[in-house]
């Protein structure tokens, strides 16, 4: 390029066209933009005209190196286009993957440019297959007749592999079989074809018939029928290869040896590797993942270091693969000793044995190593990016994954699909609104239409807001729904408690002929928790026999759960012994739980040794409903018992629910000290909770001094908690310090503290009414009222009276 600027020093313009086609030409297979950037430029400054072939030269470069707008103002400045400058377009952005420009520029070329030729169907084919629609391949197709160029081999080979990459198996054989003439291509491509359809009988028989008519099958035939074929059709193309004198070839023996290994035949792979003459590290890669994918990771490390005593240098994917079994199978030390040999090999910086390495870390809980080895990349992809939200993710640091998100955008690296459903989960999982929305902003920027696996995302995000409205809003703008996205926004309904829109929905779905699945229903009956009435969970449990999900034991225990916690325990126990399948110990656990909240103290008792004469195991959450059952019945004794055996029987350590549950009952119970002696050898740090459960024993035995103790503590933790005002303020009441008791109303006013009116639901006549305290929105209020004041008055007569010591909650008019 010296010369030109020489030239241009010298205002002179003596260079020719085969002088500049040998510069754009070295430019093309150099891949050289700036240069040929350059050249162009320089024609123009020194008013060259450059000839159509000069020109196609130049979209050809831009194309090849991606820079398509510059190909594309090359192509519009052109006087004369010929086919080769069509062509040229059609094909750079087929080589670019935009692919819908491709089809476009195609399409115009067909009305107002030369008649296309093998070329422009061959690009066109191609940009068909790359849109994923049908549509356009048989439209081209349809072209391709009418112009006579379907009788070109190049074409109908092209139409063979166009149909078999849309699924669409029937028309490629259809082609195949109108073709007049067929060489070794056809032939593999419609046994790949078959093969990728899921025929693999049908293209093991092409490709014996192939062999048949003296025509040799490409390594690619085999890889795409070994690929896709179970056992005994291996075994037959085993044989096949052995007859066709394939065991030399390196690449079709890899992929035999791949295919056994994909079937679980280790010996089969081994004997296929040994037969193997020169192996490269492609087969020794390939063997080594054989036995790591299969469990047997000795195995596959004894192999790699075979592979470095016959001097074979592992690659990437060779480092890689270990990595990956030392992820799955929780093997973090081998782990770091491969780590430290991709380090010596030079591959840690490499971007595939980088991501594993993120990934491998992540699975063992070590992000710091995982963030070391994203930084250690040289060249960080996307995948990186990714493989390092969801390290932060999974090991539950979603403030960092947010951060790290926002770091991405920074750098440049665009975000894909998977990307969002990671971020927008955490958004929810750290209620942050306005970054959720930020991101949905992006997204409608990036492409107005929301497919369904974001869309349920952003439902399920805008739920856990509380959002429903802007929920139910992005619901209806997807336009193809799965079941997912129907789920989410049935979930999202009736975990906000729109019980009734949750079932409308449901109903709607059913009418649209799509049948619910398992957590369709189990996340409905959850969701509903407290407020479903009986008759609504009843229409869900019918609709649930209805589709035969009744033998799902996720969804049996959930309708264990509903009828329990709106106090139908006789139809929790129908459900619990009509069960067929075997119960799991969620499943007696839902019974046990359901038992204590609603007072069968004895019936928890019993059940849980019915559970131990099942051999069925107890956990951790068994001895939370075990607790809480003795808690409600005071039985002090028992819940020691239960607590003590946790450890020494069970081999469960207490958690910080099983402490809780025993407070509570040694304050029911007024055994305050050993309460608040079992807070302080707690082996959790103590939260507000467990010092407000004493501070309720304290109110309910008067204990004035530990309960100013527990308000203390309880402050320094959660100073805005209404509930312990009002207990120390009913402690003080009940000793008639009233002085106290206006400091503790004064104290909440300056702290700004407003206790939260309580709630409750009720089913009358099918429907859920609910009710606030102090409410008078209820259209039948004067009612309710007057019955309620007969019934104070019926109480006074019978002996029962007003807790004295409620003297806040009274002054507040929340009771």
């Amino acid at each position: 390029m010296r010369s030109l600027d020489s030239s241009s020093k010298n205002g002179g313009d003596s260079f020719d066209s085969i002088f500049y086609n040998s510069i754009i030409s070295l430019c093309i297979s150099e891949k050289a933009l700036h240069e040929g950037s350059r050249l162009h430029s320089h024609m123009a400054s020194t008013g060259f005209q450059p000839s159509v072939f000069l020109e196609n030269q130049f979209i050809n470069l831009y194309a090849k190196c991606g820079e398509m707008e510059a190909a594309q103002e090359v192509f519009n400045g052109m006087h004369h286009r010929n086919s080769v400058s069509w062509n040229a377009m059609i094909s750079g952005y087929c080589l670019n993957r935009r692919f819908h420009e491709a089809l476009l520029l195609f399409r115009e070329m067909t009305e107002t440019g030369p008649c296309p030729d093998q070329s422009t169907y061959l690009s066109a084919l191609r940009a068909s297959v790359g849109s994923g629609n049908p549509r356009h391949g048989e439209q081209i197709h349809t072209y391709v007749v009418k112009t006579g160029f379907f009788e070109y081999l190049k074409v109908g080979n092209a139409l063979i592999n166009m149909y078999a990459k849309l699924g669409n198996l029937e028309d490629a054989e259809t082609v195949y079989e109108i073709m007049v003439e067929k060489d070794e291509v056809s032939w593999n491509s419609i046994i790949t074809a078959n093969a990728q359809n899921g025929c693999s009988n049908r293209a093991l028989l092409l490709l014996v018939e192939m062999q048949q008519k003296g025509l040799r099958p490409d390594e690619f035939a085999f890889g795409s029928v070994l690929g896709s074929s179970d056992k005994p059709v291996i075994k037959e193309l085993h044989a096949q290869i052995t007859k066709g004198g394939y065991e030399r070839d390196v690449f079709v023996m890899t992929t035999l040896l791949d295919a056994y290994s994909s079937c679980g035949s280790l010996q089969d792979a081994y004997l296929v590797f040994n037969k193997i003459p020169d192996r490269n590290t492609v087969a020794w890669n390939t063997i080594i993942a054989a036995y790591t994918e299969n469990g047997c990771i000795k195995q596959g490390l004894q192999l790699f270091q075979q592979m470095g005593e016959k001097d074979i240098h592992p690659d990437e994917y060779t480092i890689a693969s270990l990595l990956k079994a030392m992820a799955v199978r929780e093997r973090i030390e081998e782990g770091k000793q491969l780590h430290v040999i991709a380090i010596k090999l030079g591959l840690y910086r490499n971007t595939l044995v980088g991501n594993t390495l993120i990934t491998m870390y992540s699975k063992h809980g070590e992000v710091s190593y995982s963030r070391q080895a994203f930084e250690n990349i040289a060249e960080a992809d996307l995948v990186s990016w990714n493989s390092m939200i969801q390290s932060y993710v999974q090991n539950d640091r979603s403030e960092e994954a947010l951060a790290f998100f926002l770091d991405m955008k920074l750098s440049g690296i665009e975000p894909d699909e998977f990307t969002f459903i990671e971020i927008l989960a955490v958004c929810a999982m750290l209620s942050c609104p306005k970054t959720g929305k930020a991101i949905h902003g992006s997204l409608i920027k990036s492409g107005p239409v929301l497919d369904a696996f974001l869309g349920s995302s952003l439902v399920d995000m805008y739920a856990k807001f509380g959002n429903v409205s802007d929920s139910k809003r992005v619901f209806d703008e997807i336009e193809h729904k799965d079941l997912i996205t129907w789920n989410s926004m049935i979930v999202g309904f009736s975990q906000n408690g729109f019980c009734d829109k949750a079932m409308e929905l449901l109903c709607l779905m059913l009418h649209q002929n799509l049948e619910p699945d398992n957590f369709t229903f189990a996340n409905l009956l959850s969701g509903f928790g407290d407020i479903m009435g009986v008759q609504q969970g009843r229409q869900i449990h019918s609709l649930i026999l209805k589709s035969r999900l009744i033998a799902d034991i996720v969804v049996a225990n959930a309708l264990i759960t509903m009828y329990a916690s709106v106090g139908s325990i006789k139809e929790a126990e129908k459900v619990f012994y009509g069960l067929t399948m075997a119960k799991t110990v969620v499943t007696w656990n839902s019974v046990i739980q359901g038992y204590a909240q609603n007072g069968f103290t004895m019936k928890a008792l019993e059940l849980f040794d019915q559970m131990e004469i099942n051999q069925v195991k107890p956990n951790s959450m068994t001895f939370v409903a075990i607790l809480t059952a003795c808690s409600h019945a005071g039985l002090t004794k028992e819940a020691e018992m239960y607590f003590n055996a946790m450890n020494t029987k069970y081999g469960i350590a207490p958690g910080f629910e099983h402490h809780a549950c025993m407070i509570d009952i040694l304050g029911r119970t007024g055994k305050l000290e050993e309460a608040e002696n079992l807070i302080t050898r707690m082996p959790y740090e103590p939260n507000a909770l467990v010092w407000r459960m004493l501070l309720s024993g304290c109110r309910i035995h008067g204990d004035l001094e530990r309960g100013k103790r527990s308000m203390e503590k309880v402050m320094a933790l959660e100073p805005g908690d209404s509930a312990a005002y009002v207990l120390l303020s009913n402690i003080y009441a009940a000793q008639g310090k009233w002085k106290d008791v206006i400091e503790v109303r004064k104290l909440m006013r300056e702290n700004r503290v407003k206790k939260e009116p309580g709630k409750s639901w009720i089913e009358v006549h099918n429907m859920v009414h609910e009710f606030v305290a102090s409410d008078h929105s209820h259209p039948q209020t004067e009612d309710i009222y007057s019955r309620l004041r007969e019934l104070l008055i019926e109480m006074k007569i019978a002996g029962y009276e007003p807790d004295a010591g409620s003297f806040l909650q009274d002054m507040d008019g929340t009771n």
